[in-house]
């Protein structure tokens, strides 16, 4: 069973989203809609579409693409002006979307999720093809957060003999079935895999925050901003 099979069956009330969206929104009024700068954006995993109804709200076109069936269709339901497609983020065939190329693409917190690192790759693979030349990337994913929250470090141990990747375990129910496997990233792991995409211009910022599935909890996340190539 892969990662984005364990999404796709996923209730879409209880998918985790992170509600503190400041960075997204700074990185929104950079690109605010105007003669010269973009309009169009991809929210790439959008679940139930909590980030679409943000991101419209701020004048922008949008698309969500999900994996999650019934999370699209609660999408539809809430953002009417926004259009969603069932699609697999990290397909090797491309998104295959006729709206496409975008101005901007938006994926919060989607790579820590998606999967294995081939699954990684094919995943930002199809927002480079999904965008404009110049156009413009988001990406948020869960920083590696054991020095400041020992719990992490105890998961990333104990989950290693079926994960095989540092820094990756797996989030469970109450009775310790797993739900899906989470990899937290390291700054130049991160930045190496977007440079390798074929980003530019990679500036990503490490914060201190609360936990998106323990509030609780102390954990790091990054903010990745960067760009296509003009040509």
């Amino acid at each position: 069973m892969t990662s984005r099979e364990d999404w796709a069956r996923f209730e879409p009330t209880a998918i985790p989203t992170k509600t503190e969206l400041g960075e997204l929104e700074a990185w929104l009024d950079g690109i605010r809609p105007g003669k010269a700068g973009p309009a169009h954006l991809l929210d790439l995993g959008c679940g139930a579409g909590a980030v679409s109804r943000r991101v419209y709200e701020k004048g922008f076109t949008v698309v969500g693409v999900d994996i999650n069936s019934d999370a699209v269709a609660e999408a539809r339901r809430t953002t009417a002006g926004a259009t969603f497609h069932v699609r697999d983020v990290a397909s090797p065939r491309g998104l295959e979307l006729d709206e496409a190329p975008f101005d901007g693409v938006v994926c919060q917190l989607v790579l820590s999720i998606v999967g294995d690192v081939s699954d990684r790759r094919r995943l930002l693979a199809n927002a480079l093809d999904s965008l404009r030349p110049g156009g413009a990337f988001y990406l948020s994913a869960s920083g590696v957060s054991d020095a400041i929250n020992p719990g992490y470090g105890r998961l990333y141990e104990q989950d290693f003999p079926l994960t095989r990747e540092r820094h990756t375990y797996c989030s469970r129910d109450a009775t310790g079935n797993v739900l899906y496997r989470t990899h937290h990233f390291t700054e130049d792991e991160l930045r190496d895999l977007l440079e390798s995409a074929g980003f530019m211009d990679v500036v990503i910022e490490r914060k201190k925050e609360s936990s998106s599935r323990r509030p609780g909890e102390a954990a790091f996340f990054l903010y990745a901003f960067s760009r296509k190539r003009l040509v």
